[in-house]
């Protein structure tokens, strides 16, 4: 139906609305046969440009490099959504930005979920997310400690390497700028691990948390309160 909704911006958000409330076999990912604890931990995180969407990651461990991924395939989403995703803030933003890729969005409707995602307005935002997108990752680091701050604050904070981008978010960005924009990414991966190390506290209280409610760790700390503990 979408090819008669009329002008481009239409198409694009009739498609959209295809893929987030109509459900295909072949759009949910195949259940892994591992429990949660087997799979491997990746942390992660995106940038989004009108022609640009990046995804870096990288196994947990110092040794472990990043991973960059430019423009990636639904395949390639496919192939990183079998690990236990950990990202900052990635409940609200990077999970639905990363399902959306795996549906096989255009850089175009990438960029335009992506601006209803952050947009001021709380409804627009809502209406934006995509529900099965919530439960792509393992753990979300921002939701589970008990500090909260931004990620840029957390490296100030642990003497992380801070680099600042200095290009405009709503332009096509230019390729010889690429580089700049994967090494900001991979400075946001290698923190958001940092950040998960150093508040392992709060993490070991998330699971204890998880456990007694038998939630999931990647529920928020709300929705865990709010599940009866005993009969």
């Amino acid at each position: 139906f979408a090819t008669s909704c009329g002008d481009g911006d239409t198409v694009n958000y009739c498609l959209m609305m295809m893929n987030k409330y109509m459900k295909f076999c072949s759009d949910i990912p195949e259940e892994n046969t591992q429990k949660n604890e087997e799979r491997a931990i990746v942390f992660y995180d995106i940038e989004v440009f009108p022609n640009l969407f990046l995804v870096n990651w990288k196994f947990r461990g110092k040794d472990k490099p990043v991973v960059r991924m430019i423009n990636p395939t639904p395949n390639e989403i496919e192939d990183i959504l079998r690990f236990n995703l950990i990202g900052f803030n990635n409940r609200d933003y990077d999970n639905h930005m990363l399902y959306a890729a795996y549906l096989g969005y255009t850089n175009e409707q990438l960029y335009k979920l992506s601006t209803r995602l952050v947009n001021k307005d709380k409804a627009v935002q809502r209406a934006a997310k995509i529900g099965e997108a919530f439960n792509l990752s393992y753990t979300d680091v921002y939701d589970f400690c008990v500090e909260k701050q931004s990620l840029k604050k957390w490296e100030i904070e642990l003497g992380i390497s801070h680099i600042e981008m200095g290009i405009p978010w709503d332009k096509p960005a230019p390729k010889k700028m690429w580089d700049k924009i994967i090494e900001y990414c991979k400075n946001d991966v290698l923190a958001t691990e940092a950040v998960f190390n150093y508040r392992h506290e709060d993490w070991k209280a998330r699971q204890i948390l998880a456990d007694l409610a038998g939630g999931k760790v990647n529920d928020t700390t709300r929705c865990i309160c709010n599940i009866p503990i005993f009969d």
